[in-house]
């Protein structure tokens, strides 16, 4: 009886230690402007909002190249972003709007209970005259801890990852 209340306890752990998602302020009226292989993107960037700024010397482990890295990798992968810039490819630029990066001590020691790591962004997608045609917000969180989970690499990485997986889901309409 013991090890099926530590296993439902464990799987509860697992299925809210860790979440993801995409929010749109209002729903997509008509065609949405799915990317592929040949309506692809010429360039991607990161930028952060005067509020995220303000955050960065708090989060010190908070990368922005490597969330642009992940990103891209991604894109690549999907054969959804162009080798070469094209001007008259989107542009793809994402606004991390906020975050938070639990210290190593405090994710290993407290895990969960020391709250979540998160990061939260708009992603705009503008045409090649620089006009939006698509905005929408991706938010991730991880609230894992211990030996395992509780690594500033793993639980930003996965926080990467995840930011780029829903990036896709959405541009391609694939959910």
């Amino acid at each position: 009886m013991y090890r099926r209340i530590v296993v439902m306890v464990l799987a509860l752990v697992v299925a809210y230690g860790c979440s993801s998602g995409v929010k749109r302020d209002q729903p997509v009226q008509g065609d949405r402007n799915v990317i592929t292989a040949v309506n692809a993107i010429s360039t991607v960037s990161v930028s952060l909002t005067p509020e995220a700024r303000s955050k960065v010397s708090d989060n010190l482990k908070f990368d922005k190249e490597l969330l642009l890295s992940h990103v891209k990798r991604a894109l690549d992968g999907k054969s959804m972003l162009l080798t070469e810039p094209d001007s008259t490819a989107p542009n793809l630029e994402i606004q991390v709007k906020d975050f938070r990066v639990r210290s190593n001590f405090s994710a290993v020691m407290w895990g969960f209970m020391a709250g979540s790591d998160s990061i939260t962004g708009d992603v705009v997608l503008k045409n090649p005259a620089g006009q939006e045609v698509d905005r929408f917000e991706v938010s991730v969180s991880y609230a894992l801890g211990g030996i395992g989970g509780g690594q500033d690499e793993t639980r930003m990485s996965w926080m990467y990852e995840k930011f780029a997986e829903e990036v896709i889901k959405e541009l391609d309409g694939k959910k």
